[in-house]
């Protein structure tokens, strides 16, 4: 079983962010789209983000969004997997060149032998019966699971081992106290319907005309205490949150409990999604310790 010690537990309080579909237009080609999409997973990994939420920021960016939202589960997949997931596609072309996530789900034994009696790993269905489902764990062969399931599902399991066999039960993400990955939301949907479908008592929208971080850490710190289910907001490569919900006819602070500028007296003359979400993660992961 992975040890707490190497890994933490999950958070206590969901956590989500929402980022555009615009986010790779300006990227030039799959290669480079790929790679902003693989450094996105893995700093939603880092800071254990529960949700990635895509929303349309403008119309003619839908595919983009289908792009960044399947590359996002590619990475989020284990490798052992996503043979039995992923069908060869034009999309993956690049998939070589996604930094590895190392979350719990993915750092698993590779051996029976290795197994340890409690351990929780993710699966796919690969054939169904009557009572039944036999699932594919990425182990020298596929178990049965007492429970019917689509073909195709993916499934958490966990393992219960005795001295000449293993028995799985399927179970809820919720019942695996470490972090476990994320998971991609994207239906096509803009921004305002977006936070609604979240249902988050805490909305902090980051922009460089926001507050600066450095004068309402603590207002921010202690709803963040206070809240039960966090969202972040970022803007899109060539228009932030302002000029978004400008263009809705939506006033930011009507959508977002706080404006932030997590990048105060920022050097350069504009900051990436990417960079921006890296920044602001930083910031919200400190902020239950200090």
């Amino acid at each position: 079983m992975v040890s707490s010690l190497l890994y933490p537990e999950k958070r206590s309080k969901p956590l989500a962010v929402a980022l555009p579909t615009s986010l790779t237009v300006d990227a030039p080609h799959l290669r480079e789209k790929t790679i902003k999409a693989g450094l996105i997973a893995r700093t939603a990994a880092i800071f254990r983000v529960d949700e990635i939420i895509i929303y349309v920021d403008k119309h003619g960016t839908e595919d983009e969004g289908e792009l960044l939202a399947n590359i996002l589960r590619y990475c989020e997949t284990p490798q052992y997997l996503r043979k039995r997931i992923y069908t060869i596609s034009a999309l993956f072309k690049y998939a070589g060149l996604l930094p590895p996530l190392k979350i719990p789900s993915h750092t698993v034994a590779s051996s029976l032998n290795d197994i340890k009696d409690g351990d929780f790993r993710d699966g796919v269905v690969i054939k169904t019966y009557k009572d039944g489902s036999l699932v594919d764990i990425g182990l020298d062969k596929p178990f049965l699971v007492p429970k019917k399931f689509k073909r195709g599902e993916r499934v958490t399991v966990k393992i219960n081992k005795t001295k000449d066999s293993l028995k799985l039960s399927v179970v809820s993400r919720e019942d695996v106290k470490l972090y476990w990955g994320y998971t991609v939301n994207y239906e096509h949907k803009g921004l305002v319907d977006s936070i609604k479908g979240f249902n988050a008592d805490l909305v902090i929208a980051t922009s460089k005309y926001g507050d600066p971080i450095t004068e309402v850490f603590n207002d921010v710190k202690d709803a963040i205490l206070k809240s039960n289910k966090i969202l972040l907001l970022f803007g899109s490569p060539h228009e932030g949150l302002f000029e978004i919900c400008k263009r809705l006819k939506v006033n930011l602070s009507d959508i977002a409990h706080f404006i932030v500028n997590t990048i105060p007296f920022q050097g350069c003359e504009t900051v990436r999604t990417e960079e921006a979400m890296l920044a602001t993660l930083s910031i919200i992961n400190i902020m239950q310790y200090i």
